[in-house]
């Protein structure tokens, strides 16, 4: 069963499915922030970061969302729309068990004979 999500001012207060989360919207989120505030510290742009994620779905679901409706959010509220949009669409990595889940380094020669 598909997730559903209702929240005041998005699509007029009506559930709706929250759409997977990519790189190109990640990518696309941290365009928008560094354009919207090229002057922000690095602090500032850690904070404004969940903002723009929300923001880069949000703006899909409903054109009508402003930016400022999501910063004005209670923060547990925004933590949690937060995670539900990163997270949506994650399948998660398994290893096999018996196998490493990362290669050893190959060690390359440096030249030199000892």
């Amino acid at each position: 069963m598909t997730q559903k999500y209702k929240i005041s001012f998005i699509n007029e207060g009506k559930p709706f499915v929250m759409p997977k989360w990519s790189v190109g919207k990640h990518k696309a989120a941290l365009a928008q922030l560094l354009n919207d505030n090229p002057n922000a510290t690095d602090d500032e742009k850690m904070d404004l970061f969940n903002v723009y994620v929300i923001y880069q779905t949000v703006k899909q679901i409903d054109p009508s969302v402003s930016i400022d409706s999501i910063k004005e959010m209670h923060p547990e509220d925004q933590i949690q729309l937060f995670n539900a949009v990163y997270n949506e669409g994650r399948e998660g990595i398994f290893f096999v068990e018996g196998e490493e889940p990362n290669p050893k380094p190959v060690k390359k020669s440096t030249g030199k004979k000892s």
